[in-house]
């Protein structure tokens, strides 16, 4: 993967209260996302976002990620359409305070909390990210099947059959 596509940014100085905001993807970005993720075509990416001031310099952003893509099939490489509507929720916090972060209070159960960095929240970043996580890592039609006949079954040569000629050709008798 490439670097992430979508230039998107949250100014955290300017989020006081909870603030709502959309994000579309023009053309020039549908193409980049479509490199970035490695799948045939992006025809869609949209999403909706809210921002909340937690404390100490963290913030919630909660929301929901739609987009139409298509990949190519693992089995025979058709077109295979992709349509993802997947909620998020996500925390960032200042760089200082992840690096502060006791990694043992940490539970498996909950993802790790995003750097804000200079000041703004990369969302374009994440959802870049979070557009990649979301495809199928082995995307199929309904009707694919692999089927697979191996040549004709050759004999095996093996070391212990090699020996058993030479034995054989023994003029003794043996």
């Amino acid at each position: 993967m490439n670097n992430p596509p979508l230039p998107w940014f949250i100014d955290v100085h300017s989020v006081h209260a909870p603030l709502s905001l959309s994000y579309g993807a023009d053309k020039r970005e549908l193409e980049a996302l479509k490199r970035y993720a490695e799948v045939e075509e992006v025809t869609s990416f949209e999403a909706q976002v809210r921002v909340a001031p937690v404390s100490a310099g963290k913030f919630k952003v909660t929301g929901r990620l739609l987009a139409d893509a298509v990949q190519a099939s693992v089995v025979d490489l058709s077109a295979v359409p992709a349509a993802i509507d997947e909620p998020f929720t996500v925390e960032f916090w200042p760089q200082e305070l992840i690096e502060d972060r006791n990694e043992e209070a940490a539970s498996f159960e909950d993802d790790p909390p995003e750097p804000i960095s200079a000041g703004r929240i990369a969302i374009g970043e994440f959802l870049c990210e979070f557009f990649s996580v979301s495809l199928d890592p082995y995307p199929r039609n309904l009707n694919d099947t692999f089927s697979w006949e191996p040549a004709e079954k050759e004999r095996r040569v093996t070391p212990f059959a090699e020996l058993a000629k030479l034995r054989q050709k023994k003029p003794d008798g043996r």
